[in-house]
């Protein structure tokens, strides 16, 4: 079936409207829109003219137009960079940070808060000749940074569709029928995460550390019988951009806790396993590792690190 572009009339003066979050009322996925004006009046962006609509309290919707070298959208998998760094040509010039909306995004993270994405039709020279398309609701599922070419930090961030998750038959989502959209879509990012922490290569790493974390070594007991329990953590993060191998080398028993700040920066492991604050870059402790059953790839710790560029620097 071929869309046609809705051209919706101007509502009111107002530049911007209330945040919300969500699909926009009576606006379907691959629905066209002409004109930024034209998606402001259908409530599916909140501003005329920019990007990104939220604060560092969230973001509810992006629009799309290729205006940074960075981004890639692969279609439910977009690779988004975050604002400011005074691009030209669509190659930053000066550092970002996160602040504004791109604090937005890393809280849109956090909380599991759905993104409204636009995707730009026809991109030339960082504009849509085309128009634009209402892509769905996307998630944040990751974020990192790294230094471009020429030095500067940037930061970018994973948007996944939140219905285009790929679950094995066998799995179960278990929901209510009173389960919010939101609940919904945390329980099948809790499901898919349960997926990637019992691979066969996690689960022998698990076994091999006896479910003990390999960076605090605090047991985490959640039955009355002793039983432990852990995660299997992915060095070099699984999926694009980076590409991980799930190998029992890019993998590492953690307890929930250091499992999240490692996944988000908190925690860095330098070549000779020690564990450093990624904010005070203060020593915390060592990796136990079982060299002669668990050889850890050292090209996975620089990658990890690389994803952190403004903490790593030196390490």
């Amino acid at each position: 079936m071929v869309r046609q572009h809705v051209r919706m009339p101007r509502s009111g003066t107002s530049r911007t409207k209330r945040i919300y979050f969500g699909h926009p009322l009576g606006v379907a996925e691959g629905q066209r829109f002409r004109t930024h004006d034209d998606l402001y009046a259908a409530n599916v962006h909140r501003f005329r003219g920019r990007g990104i609509s939220g604060t560092a309290e969230g973001v509810d919707s992006i629009v799309a137009s290729g205006g940074y070298a960075g981004d890639r959208d692969e279609g439910d998998v977009v690779i988004y960079t975050a604002m400011g760094g005074e691009p030209v040509d669509g190659r930053i010039t000066q550092d970002q940070a996160l602040t504004g909306s791109n604090a937005g995004l890393v809280y849109n993270e956090r909380e599991g808060l759905p993104i409204r994405f636009v995707r730009g039709l026809d991109i030339r020279r960082g504009k849509a000749q085309g128009g634009y398309e209402y892509a769905g609701l996307y998630v944040v599922e990751e974020h990192w940074g790294s230094r471009t070419a020429q030095g500067h930090l940037m930061w970018q961030f994973r948007l996944v569709k939140q219905d285009g998750e790929v679950l094995p038959d066998d799995v179960e989502v278990e929901t209510d029928a009173d389960m919010t959209e939101l609940e919904l879509a945390a329980a099948r990012y809790v499901t898919a995460q349960r997926r990637v922490r019992n691979t066969r290569a996690a689960r022998a790493v698990k076994a091999l550390y006896g479910n003990l974390c390999q960076i605090c070594r605090e047991p985490v007991v959640v039955d009355v019988d002793g039983t432990l329990y852990s995660e299997g953590a992915h060095i070099q993060a699984l999926g694009e951009p980076h590409r991980g191998p799930d190998l029992a080398a890019n993998i590492l028993c953690l307890c929930p806790n250091c499992h999240v700040r490692f996944d988000n920066g908190a925690l860095l492991i330098t070549d000779d396993y020690r564990v450093i604050d990624g904010f005070t870059r203060a020593r915390v402790g060592d990796l136990f590792v079982k060299d002669d059953r668990h050889r850890i790839r050292t090209r996975y710790l620089r990658q990890h690190r690389s994803r952190w560029a403004d903490r790593s620097q030196g390490l």
